[in-house]
C-alpha cells in the first residue's frame, strides 16, 4: 500500500494578499514548477513542511508571509504553520522550488470592501478573510489597509501640522468578522 502525499500551502501577508500552492505525490503532480522534485525533496526531508524552520531578515512589509500547511504526508494528517521572510534561503522555499516568481503566480484575487468616510461597517466571518483589503477614499486620500492574520487591529492613514488627519482602522474580530472604520481627526 503506497501513502500518498497531498498537501496545500496557504502563504498570507496582509499588505499583500494571499497564496495557495498544491502538491502531490505518488504520483507527483499539483500546481507548482516541478513536482518531482519537491516530492524527491519531500522524501529525503519531511521536516520541510512537518516543522518548517523560518528565515529572518531585515525586509520591510511586503517581506514577511505566514505560511499553512495542510493535507496528508505520506498518508498522515498534518497542520503547520510558520511565520518566515519569503526567500529561497528558507529551506522549504528553495527545495519545494517555490521562489518569488511562483508566489507572484500564486496569488489569489485579493477581496477589497469599501468602507464611507466618517462610517463604521463590520464584515460577517468569512466575507474577507487575512490578505484580503479594506479601501476608504477620504479628503482627497485613498487609505487602502490589509486583514491582520492575527485578532488584532491595524491602521493606516495621513495627517501633519496644518492637515487634516485621516485614519482607516481595521480590525480583525475573534468570530472572524471584520470592522473597519474610517475617520478624520475631527471625528
Amino acid at each position: 500500500m503506497t501513502h500518498s502525499t497531498d498537501l496545500t500551502l496557504l502563504a498570507v501577508n496582509p499588505s499583500v494578499g494571499r497564496a495557495s500552492f498544491h502538491l502531490a505525490c505518488g504520483p507527483a503532480g499539483g500546481d507548482i514548477g516541478n513536482p518531482g522534485r519537491a516530492c524527491a525533496a519531500l522524501a529525503a526531508r519531511p521536516e520541510l513542511v512537518t516543522n518548517p524552520k523560518p528565515f529572518s531578515c531585515y525586509g520591510g512589509t511586503f517581506s514577511w508571509w505566514d505560511i499553512t500547511i495542510t493535507g496528508r504526508l505520506r498518508g498522515r494528517r498534518i497542520h503547520t504553520h510558520t511565520s518566515t521572510c519569503w526567500t529561497p534561503q528558507m529551506a522549504m522555499i528553495r527545495r519545494l522550488g517555490i521562489g518569488f516568481q511562483s508566489l507572484n503566480a500564486h496569488m489569489l484575487p485579493r477581496r477589497r470592501e469599501a468602507v464611507l468616510p466618517g462610517t463604521q461597517r463590520t464584515f460577517p466571518a468569512e466575507w474577507l478573510r487575512p490578505g484580503d483589503a479594506v479601501t476608504c477614499d477620504i479628503l482627497g486620500h485613498k487609505l487602502d489597509d490589509g486583514i491582520p492574520i492575527e485578532y488584532a487591529t491595524s491602521s493606516t492613514g495621513y495627517g501633519g501640522k496644518n492637515v487634516t488627519s485621516v485614519t482607516l482602522s481595521v480590525t480583525h474580530n475573534r468570530d472572524d468578522s471584520v470592522t473597519a472604520r474610517c475617520d478624520t481627526g475631527n471625528s
